[in-house]
């Protein structure tokens, strides 16, 4: 009993130091974790995802198409903000953030013909991910540049993945205007908010891919162990 006192009062220290010293290192490897960035390469498409970084990502999508990166743009539809249906019936006409869209196309120039939009609306990015790849199937775009922010990089392209089973080439693309840092984002408020919501997401991401992946795998263990017709 006071062997083992004496350990733990050995080894904790050690650990608080550890973390002490260590502790920078991890956070920015938390914050770069989220980030992911592909070396940029020839598409059909650029896929703006839908959020409040709405303005960043369409400029970003218009810089990759004016540099001759994909022939397209497409444009998902997130969920009508709040209240937006009583000014409605107030007759006040705010734009959405898909008109907000549309204001810096023509602004810079963008045919219409080049746009493709997503009309579901979604609420989530797995959702809007599920739409956005129904639309590429579609239009037999098979190579997609995936723009977002940059902290929300790393899940959006994991989540396309998976809906796509793998059968669309992603090059993910953070907005070049987002001012998220990952080698300080401690010291801001709104960044710490954004590493922990995306961590929380992560999470669920992960823990929803692992059910899937097991209730898949018991569903091929109870198919395996039923004999086929015509088998011996």
């Amino acid at each position: 009993m006071v062997g083992r006192l004496i350990r733990w009062l050995i080894v904790l220290p050690l650990l608080g130091l550890l973390l002490y010293v260590g502790h920078p290192f991890l956070l920015r490897a938390m914050g770069r974790y989220l980030i992911t960035e592909d070396r940029l390469q020839k598409a059909g498409a650029i896929a703006v995802l839908a959020g409040d970084g709405g303005v960043g990502r369409t400029l970003e999508a218009v810089r990759l198409y004016q540099d001759g990166h994909a022939p397209k743009i497409v444009l998902t539809h997130q969920r009508s903000p709040k209240g937006y249906e009583a000014l409605v019936r107030l007759g006040i006409t705010v734009p959405e953030e898909r008109g907000i869209q549309w204001m810096i196309l023509k602004a810079m120039r963008i045919p219409a013909t080049a746009v493709l939009q997503v009309s579901e609306r979604a609420d989530s990015t797995e959702i809007e991910v599920v739409y956005l790849a129904r639309l590429l199937k579609e239009h037999q775009i098979g190579t997609v540049i995936l723009v977002t922010d940059r902290s929300h990089s790393t899940r959006a392209r994991k989540i396309l993945a998976r809906v796509s089973g793998g059968k669309i080439v992603i090059i993910s693309r953070p907005t070049r205007y987002d001012t998220f840092d990952p080698e300080g984002w401690w010291r801001s408020r709104a960044d710490a908010k954004e590493v922990l919501m995306e961590y929380a997401k992560l999470l669920n991401y992960f823990a929803q891919s692992a059910s899937a992946s097991l209730t898949g795998w018991r569903k091929g263990e109870s198919d395996s162990a039923v004999p086929a017709e015509g088998t011996f």
